[in-house]
């Protein structure tokens, strides 16, 4: 029998797709960050912080929609792709389909109701409510836009899914530039245009994946449901955790300090974007190769390959923390100035956090998904805690510290574990679930 090598796997096909999906990405990032820069020109830091704060509500919206669902719908997808079975996948598709939009409608459709109320009582500004409504919206459309680039990775058409995220990233970038010359650019009209331009790209994803996602060939069957929620119930948790965490510092920093902190701090956010596009690069192409893998030798080396391209791509990043106060005041002007320190916080910690992204791989292929949550869980009350008792002590650059701190804690933990169930020999296979989708035989 022909021996299965690992290490070629991952020196050839594996490293070609990470580059490929993260130079994608990357791209449609840049044309991202553009817009928001042209926008930090057009506005004062106050306002840009009440852009900021639209922003984070748009990411919050769209990621708390999936609650961990895109991934157990890219593990079971992908299992039943391979084994050739396109009606079960499909059904898969189709049953997570129904779980997003709803669930989607749902949270933004509260933050769309209690948009006055959060605008008053929590971020102590009433004109921000007309904002939260139109970021409410963009939670809405964007959380459809990712759906429809998981399902993508599910069948491994990474060049597809890319082509979804630049469309909207493109759109974004145009209109900004066309507003900000024949209009007076204003937090209403950016965060609109970040709101309603992915209606783009998430028409056309329904329609190139309407066989897929409204089909009635097939009914959606109890059996199916019950089983996938078993698999999330976990990540849900995770989910909500790890996607609240780089964003409750803004709203933190709004309500303890001020809306320019917020702004000074969502800056530099938005500056290392690059971060969650590399760990979200890696996610896309690892998770589905990863999940194949049954035995130890075989997890053996896979993690000593891909730590080794997460730490080399990181490592490239890297340099960047000795020019960032050049860039920042060439690109923003000196009234960002105070953005360096804590850019240079948020770049450490997203590098640390690219590194463990393959380990956390790793957990969902032992199926340890309750270990993910026992560490984002402990991350984000740490965070909170840590921000509630030393922003008036230390200031603005808390939260940034803060993350660091939590994310070398997160990597020696996630370390120690897996190779502590490798060394004792308790790793546990994956396995493909066999989803009835008749429920029953």
């Amino acid at each position: 029998m022909k021996s299965f090598s690992v290490a070629k796997l991952i020196n050839s096909t594996l490293i070609r797709q990470c580059a490929s999906v993260f130079t994608g990405n990357l791209f449609a990032a840049g044309l991202g960050f553009l817009a928001v820069l042209i926008v930090s020109r057009k506005l004062t830091v106050s306002d840009f912080g009440l852009f900021t704060i639209a922003l984070s509500v748009i990411r919050l919206v769209s990621s708390l929609s999936s609650l961990g669902m895109d991934t157990g719908m890219i593990k079971h997808a992908s299992s039943f792709l391979i084994d050739k079975k396109t009606i079960e996948a499909k059904q898969v598709f189709k049953t997570t389909f129904i779980f997003r939009l709803t669930l989607s409608f749902i949270i933004a459709g509260i933050v769309f109701a209690s948009a006055g109320l959060l605008s008053t009582k929590v971020f102590h500004c009433s004109g921000l409510a007309y904002t939260l409504k139109f970021a409410a919206f963009g939670g809405f459309t964007v959380s459809l836009v990712n759906y429809i680039r998981s399902v993508y990775h599910a069948y491994q058409s990474f060049k597809t899914s890319i082509c979804f995220q630049v469309l909207a990233d493109f759109g974004k970038f145009i209109s900004i530039i066309v507003l900000s010359f024949f209009l007076c650019m204003n937090v209403n009209t950016a965060v609109a245009i970040f709101a309603f331009v992915p209606v783009l790209s998430v028409i056309l994803g329904f329609w190139k994946l309407r066989n897929e996602l409204f089909s009635t060939k097939k009914i959606l069957t109890k059996n199916i449901c019950q089983q996938l929620f078993s698999y999330n119930k976990w990540l849900a948790m995770s989910s909500v955790c790890g996607l609240i965490l780089p964003h409750v510092s803004i709203f933190m920093l709004a309500t303890m300090l001020d809306s320019e902190a917020s702004g000074l701090y969502g800056l530099a956010l938005n500056l290392t974007y690059i971060f969650p596009i590399l760990i979200g690069s890696l996610n896309a192409v690892l998770l589905p190769k990863v999940s194949r893998y049954r035995e130890i030798a075989q997890i053996e080396r896979y993690i000593k390959n891909s730590l080794k391209t997460s730490i080399g791509i990181s490592l490239i990043i890297l340099p960047f923390l000795f020019f960032s106060s050049n860039i920042i005041l060439f690109f923003f002007g000196s009234r960002y100035h105070n953005s360096v320190p804590i850019f240079n916080w948020l770049l450490l910690s997203g590098i640390i956090g690219a590194i463990t992204t393959p380990l956390r791989a790793v957990l969902y292929s032992m199926n340890k998904p309750r270990i993910i949550t026992i560490t984002d869980t402990g991350a984000l009350i740490t965070v909170l805690l840590g921000c509630y008792f030393l922003i008036p002590f230390i200031g603005i650059t808390t939260p940034a510290i803060l993350l660091l701190l939590v994310n070398v804690s997160v990597l020696c933990f996630t370390s120690f574990y897996i190779f502590n169930q490798i060394r004792t020999g308790s790793f546990i296979s994956s396995k493909v679930e066999n989803l009835d989708i008749g429920g029953g035989s």
